[in-house]
């Protein structure tokens, strides 16, 4: 069967409930400052709204699943800029430099709220788009979404360093690295996409699940975090 627009958007809702109530310590921030604020929430409500329409035309269950894929690593790209500013601790001359790259000549703070809105926003989607692969079953997307957003924030880390560098007309020493870090992303991006590899790969887990009469491991998957 396939997953409906109605039933994704009520998961979607429960999800954002449930990761502000309990859960690691970054969703939970995350969708609790969705949540405080009514204007933000109606914002992401209409966005994400949006995005499990596309899911739900889809109307078959794989393509469905590839669909939140594809949204999952969307919003990994949208949350990107916070995300590295954050865990590298990028501050001061540096994180101007680093907003200036993408913003160009908007003021640094008028920036970065429009950053902190954004992020906010994808990674909220995010969030509902793993927990949605879960309960669906879909263990290999969620391990490759995770692979993905750790491969891309290496990458990214690396262009943002050197769009500062170049700023002030220094040489990046890691620029050479940069292509490979780049195809590993990609190369796991393509697995996230592969229609055939997907169904294989179903079909072994399928087969394994009759193998034990329907038994489920008792390993969860783990979830990504944006």
């Amino acid at each position: 069967m396939y997953l409906t627009h109605a039933w994704l958007m009520s998961e979607s809702e429960r999800a954002v409930r449930r990761r502000a109530s309990a859960g690691d310590n970054l969703p939970r921030r995350v969708c609790r400052q969705l949540l405080a604020d009514p204007a933000r929430y109606a914002l992401w409500h209409v966005r994400h709204d949006g995005h499990m329409s596309v899911v739900a035309r889809a109307r078959l269950r794989v393509p469905q699943i590839l669909a939140l894929r594809a949204l999952c690593v969307e919003q990994i790209h949208r949350a990107a800029l916070v995300s590295y500013l954050c865990k590298r601790r990028v501050e001061g001359a540096a994180r101007e430099q680093t907003l200036r790259e993408f913003h160009g000549v908007m003021d640094p703070r008028e920036a970065a709220l429009v950053e902190h809105r954004n992020y906010l926003l994808a990674a909220s989607t995010q969030f509902c788009a793993a927990d949605i692969l879960e309960t669906i079953g879909d263990g290999e997307g969620l391990e490759l979404v995770g692979d993905y957003e750790l491969a891309y924030a290496q990458y990214f880390a690396m262009f943002c360093e050197r769009a500062r560098a170049r700023q002030v007309g220094a040489s990046y020493l890691l620029s050479a690295l940069m292509p490979e870090v780049h195809d590993n992303a990609e190369r796991i991006r393509a697995r996230l996409s592969d229609d055939q590899r997907f169904r294989i790969v179903r079909g072994v887990a399928r087969a394994a699940q009759i193998a034990s009469r329907g038994r489920r491991s008792a390993h969860r998957v783990r979830s990504s975090n944006a």
